[in-house]
């Protein structure tokens, strides 16, 4: 269980991170809080399109000694999970049980340029950390980047990269079974995992076939913030709106 108390504050203001790293990719403007630079930019293989073609799925950034990673979703991702045969294999980067094999792939993929020979995201991260400069390491992610973010941050810590990450997640799916879920649990001790009552992609996928979420869910729920869709329900501003009424709603979820 994580050791550290959930803040509502810091899960806003690193969703605003993931709000960027959506403006990254999107080529819409990008900025981030006063203070931080830009150290890299993160792509990954997007399987959910069919098309094998590396794509922007976030950044890392750094104020000083506190670094944070953001990692989009995407759009497709639902979709993809129905498609997708539920096959638990195990995870290659640590010995931490099975967890899905389209993330596994889509994981494998998880790199500092646009091709599959640049460096592993991880191989950046241990390169910035390695003359102990970084005090704070923060990985937040949507959807698909919260699935992504809880494989970063077991991969840090079970490799004694970054041993204490702090994760905080955004209607992430499942990622793996009840061994990998353990595993994260007993060595990410602050890690939130931020789940709208309705929104279908936390609950996927199911449990029956053997997948188990990681600790801690931070439960929430948006009837009285947004519009009634799937859409809506899974979207990062509703998630953020229902944390603090003073984040904007995407246009079509206003109720």
């Amino acid at each position: 269980m994580p050791s550290a108390v959930f803040s509502t504050t810091e899960a806003v203001q690193l969703g605003q991170f993931v709000v960027q790293a959506y403006n990254l990719s999107s080529g819409a403007a990008f900025a981030l809080p006063a203070g931080y630079s830009l150290v890299a930019t993160l792509y990954a293989d997007d399987i959910t399109d069919d098309v094998p073609d590396y794509k922007v799925f976030g950044f890392i950034a750094r104020n000083g000694s506190a670094v944070v990673v953001a990692i989009r979703g995407t759009e497709d991702l639902l979709e993809w999970i129905k498609d997708f045969d539920l096959i638990l294999v195990p995870f290659p980067y640590a010995d931490a049980g099975d967890a899905e094999q389209g993330f596994n792939g889509f994981y494998s993929t998880f790199r500092t340029g646009n091709t599959s020979t640049s460096p592993r995201v991880i191989d950046a991260i241990s390169q910035l950390v390695a003359d102990g400069s970084v005090q704070s390491l923060w990985i937040a992610g949507h959807s698909l980047g919260g699935a992504l973010v809880t494989m970063l941050a077991l991969d840090l810590a079970a490799n004694k990269v970054y041993v204490n990450p702090v994760a905080y997640t955004f209607g992430s799916p499942r990622v793996g079974d009840k061994v990998f879920a353990g595993t994260y649990d007993n060595l990410v001790a602050s890690s939130w995992r931020i789940a709208n009552l309705n929104d279908i992609v936390p609950q996927l996928p199911p449990q029956f076939a053997g997948f188990v979420h990681v600790d801690a869910e931070v439960p929430i729920n948006s009837d009285d913030h947004t519009r009634q869709t799937i859409v809506c329900w899974h979207a990062l501003a509703t998630y953020l709106n229902t944390l603090d009424p003073n984040v904007p709603l995407d246009g079509g979820c206003n109720p």
